[in-house]
């Protein structure tokens, strides 16, 4: 038994013995004498140095893999896996660190550096690190240099903001919209004005607030507002007064609003709104309440300006009344919305008068001209925070200031003059007058707007002497296209019209 477990052993030195003498024969005693350092050298700092190398392997090959399962995840959801274009794909390789580095200094950029460019679905963004010269401000004003760099496109809207460490800037070229693909139409169950063109999230604004509004000819300035007045105009505890002296938008909501289009009634409809401020002042202050509570009977009141430049031309003896409501007018929940294309504050037929543009809230721009029209609307540091409204695309992309929001541009929902037409009637405002020694003394009432109720009885009698389409119907009955078709699917749900061919609608034999 003892020599049988020798043998082993015996066979083992005699193979130990065989290698060291091929390793001494092929390393020489030099050699030998090396590699067994070596080997000594790791066995001994293997607790420490080899150890931690191998728990950073480890935690690297955790990361990619966490990495691969968010991108595979997020993929199949299809919220990433976005292709780049043609154009994108040239400016992510001139946005490489490489290339910048390469052509930096020949574009008038020289100590700025960007680090690897992502792909977003709000456009390409890459994080640009400044030395000691350069600031966030400083590579602003350098966007030409940037553009030139990169080889952009002049219609590409660039942006720089501060990065999220400092020394370092943003740097986003919107090649593309989160809401590229959305549909923008309006409809009643949609959320605020529209929706940021960065996160693809519903935006709203105060309603019951003063606001200035300003865009050039074609921005859509008019159709911006309508979602915010379909809301107010749907509110019982509010109402609408519209000062249209273009005559255009005003004429779709005269059945939902009061409508001011001459100059006489502009001072007329500002001379009662006066006084109504005041007389809710005077009985507000023995209450100590600091505002008005709107009721049905005496609401909030939200005057709308459609265009500042022709009331300053036109009817410019009622501009100290829109600038008293423009100061005071909170108080008794009487809000001036101002709107202009002409956003200017001097000159003739000042688009803003200085007054009114001291006392608003919140500011919404749409494609203006030129950076001077941009600070006179949201403000004189506008230009510094990146609210760079003369690059916006125009119409219906808009910077909201005065929220706390960011300069992030807003689309906002579409509604065309058709979807107005077909919304609910409303009430008008009017302020009834003191008949001397009659009593009480004058106040504010909301006046029911003559119905519209005969519109299904017009759609009835186009088609008592037969079959009629749908053109024939918008003719004989002097309804818009939007009103026959929702008044036709009514019909056909109680049954008192029925579908007499392609397009043909008939009454039922019940009717």
């Amino acid at each position: 038994m003892l020599v049988a477990a020798q043998e082993p052993t015996d066979a083992a030195n005699t193979a130990v013995t065989h290698l060291t003498a091929e390793l001494l024969g092929a390393l020489g005693i030099e050699g030998l004498a090396v590699l067994l350092a070596i080997g000594t050298i790791v066995l001994t700092f293997k607790s420490k140095k080899f150890r931690a190398a191998e728990r950073n392997a480890i935690k690297a090959a955790f990361r990619y893999a966490y990495r691969a399962l968010r991108w595979t995840i997020a993929h199949l959801r299809g919220r990433i896996g976005v292709q780049p274009t043609k154009d994108e794909r040239r400016l992510l390789e001139r946005l490489a660190p490489a290339h910048w580095r390469a052509h930096a200094d020949g574009r008038g950029l020289a100590g700025t550096l960007t680090a690897r460019p992502k792909l977003t679905d709000a456009g390409i963004v890459a994080a640009v690190r400044l030395d000691g010269t350069w600031t966030v401000g400083k590579l602003r004003a350098a966007e030409e240099n940037v553009r030139a760099l990169l080889g952009a496109r002049t219609a590409l809207r660039v942006e720089v903001a501060p990065g999220r460490r400092g020394g370092w800037a943003e740097l986003t070229i919107r090649t593309r919209s989160a809401v590229d693909q959305a549909d923008m139409r309006w409809t009643p169950n949609r959320i605020g004005i529209g929706l940021d063109t960065h996160t693809g999230k519903s935006v709203t604004i105060p309603l019951n607030t003063r606001m200035l509004l300003a865009g050039s000819s074609g921005a859509g300035k008019s159709v911006t507002l309508r979602p915010a007045l379909a809301e107010l105009c749907a509110d019982p505890d509010t109402a609408v007064v519209m000062v249209d002296l273009k005559r255009v938008e005003g004429a779709l909501w005269k059945t939902r609003a009061r409508i001011a289009r001459t100059g006489e009634e502009v001072e007329q409809v500002a001379t009662e709104l006066g006084a109504e401020m005041m007389e809710r002042l005077e009985l507000l202050e023995p209450t100590g309440r600091a505002s008005w509570t709107p009721t049905p009977d005496r609401p909030r009141i939200i005057v709308l300006v459609d265009e500042g430049a022709e009331v300053s031309a036109v009817a410019k003896d009622s501009i100290p009344a829109f600038e008293s409501l423009a100061r005071m007018g909170r108080a008794a929940e009487i809000h001036l919305w101002w709107c202009t294309q002409k956003p200017t504050m001097s000159g003739q037929s000042a688009g803003i008068p200085p007054q009114i543009a001291a006392q608003m809230d919140v500011r919404l721009c749409l494609r203006v001209s030129t950076p001077t029209e941009v600070r006179t609307v949201l403000g004189e540091d506008a230009s510094a925070g990146g609210w760079d409204a003369h690059t916006l695309p125009k119409p219906g992309v808009l910077l909201i200031r005065g929220t706390g929001r960011g300069p992030a541009p807003v689309k906002v929902w579409f509604m065309n003059d058709d979807t107005v037409r077909t919304l609910p009637p409303g009430t008008i405002w009017h302020r009834s007058q003191d008949n001397g020694d009659q009593a009480p003394p004058t106040k504010l009432t909301k006046a029911p707007v003559p119905a519209a109720a005969d519109s299904e009885e017009r759609v009835l009698a186009a088609l008592a002497d037969g079959a009629v389409q749908v053109p024939a119907l918008i003719e004989q009955t002097g309804l818009s296209r939007a009103t026959v078709n929702r008044l036709l699917a009514v019909l056909l749900d109680t049954g008192r019209v029925h579908r007499a061919g392609r397009g043909q609608y008939a009454l039922a034999d019940a009717a």
